[in-house]
């Protein structure tokens, strides 16, 4: 009888050494996010952590990358600094990488904690920081289609195209945070240089609810065009006061998720939508591939996704490149290397060198509402601005 239980207890022991993966599983790749998930700046940022979501479930699902799931921890900072900086001291804790997609307060200390624990940082929902453009630091990645100075090259080179041998007079719409006003600051200076007439950047507060105070200011300073760089709410708000106060000159503003509904929603022929990512009206495969897997899985619509889910793609790639194990250090040195074919999201692929940590080329399109199609439609075809 105790042979029968002796020889019973190793046959146990012998099938359980036979299954080691049925007793342990992969060991993941760890990444975290910071992110404005609620609060003010929600509508802007909490697209790109439902993206990441979306796309990491499926890719797991798939067998993870490597043999490995990817394993991603979110903390919602609401857009406040010390929030941001208390998440990104938590996350960097075993991750190896962390991604920020908040507001530009958060940055600076987001950037602290990361370079404290040597890891590398990607923006993947908020503007693209200068540490990015070349010469980047060499733990600073950002995705994000909007970066600043290319996006006002852009957008003050259509304005001139736009306007033909006419001078024009450019007014500028920033909210009271460091980036925006900087970044319509160059654009302003910028202006000059390509000989037009400028006037005085509006700032807009923060936490401002009436926005035909500022309408009126650029109103009355005789703006033909009005060029803004900000937070959705901001941009929008502006334009929507001057609509109001009866101004019938032209904007253009960069395109954040809400574009596309605002468009339809507004149907006004003088307000351009620039953006780094096609609409989801050109109605490509990525576009229905993005839709479906993301339905009944995210809070805003699936056009709401394609800046994260361009993040997500840039990550994938530099994981898959980094191999297994994968290091901090691995990990940026593959990202620093990646070459990311976009599928359309955007007018072509990412590719990221040792010296520039956001793209070799940007692509832009402009949107407005064509009173005669009843529908949106693009001004032209993609634009592409090389980035040295």
């Amino acid at each position: 009888m105790r042979g029968r239980i002796l020889s019973a207890a190793v046959g146990v022991l012998t099938l359980v050494a036979a299954h080691p993966a049925a007793a342990q599983a992969p060991e993941p790749y760890r990444v975290g996010m910071t992110a404005a998930i609620t609060g003010p700046f929600s509508a802007g940022y909490a697209p790109t952590y439902e993206a990441y979501r979306t796309y990491f479930k499926r890719v797991n699902e798939a067998g993870g990358i490597n043999g490995h799931p990817v394993v991603i921890t979110y903390e919602d900072d609401r857009g406040e600094p010390q929030r941001a900086a208390a998440a990104a001291k938590k996350l960097t804790d075993g991750a190896l990488l962390l991604i920020n997609a908040s507001i530009s307060p958060t940055y600076k200390p987001v950037m602290t904690e990361a370079e404290a624990s040597k890891t590398p940082l990607l923006f993947g929902g908020g503007v693209c920081p200068r540490e990015a453009f070349p010469p980047a630091a060499p733990l600073i990645f950002c995705t994000t289609s909007f970066g600043s100075k290319w996006d006002s090259r852009m957008a003050l080179g259509f304005i001139k195209e736009q306007s033909g041998t006419k001078k024009v007079r450019v007014g500028f719409a920033a909210q009271d945070i460091p980036l925006s006003r900087i970044e319509l600051e160059f654009a302003e200076q910028h202006a000059r240089e390509l000989g037009m007439d400028t006037i005085p950047v509006v700032v807009v507060p923060g936490a401002a609810s009436d926005f035909t105070p500022f309408a009126q200011n650029l109103k009355d300073a005789g703006a033909d065009w009005v060029f803004s760089w900000a937070p959705w709410g901001v941009e929008i708000g502006v334009f929507e006061a001057l609509h109001r106060i009866g101004w019938k000159g032209n904007y253009i503003l960069y395109g954040h998720q809400p574009a596309q509904d605002e468009l339809t929603r507004l149907r006004a022929p003088n307000l351009h939508a620039l953006t780094g990512n096609a609409m989801f009206i050109e109605s490509l495969p990525i576009h229905a591939e993005i839709t479906k897997l993301v339905q009944g899985q995210t809070n805003h619509p699936a056009h709401y996704m394609a800046e994260g889910w361009t993040s997500a793609m840039v990550l994938e790639a530099g994981l898959r490149k980094c191999g297994w194990p994968c290091t901090r250090e691995k990990l940026a040195q593959a990202l620093s290397s990646v070459s990311v074919d976009t599928r359309g999201l955007r007018g072509g692929p990412i590719e990221m060198t040792a010296d520039n940590h956001y793209r070799r080329a940007t692509y832009y399109k402009v949107y407005r509402w064509d009173a005669g199609k009843n529908a949106i439609v693009s001004v032209g075809g993609w634009s592409k601005l090389d980035i040295k």
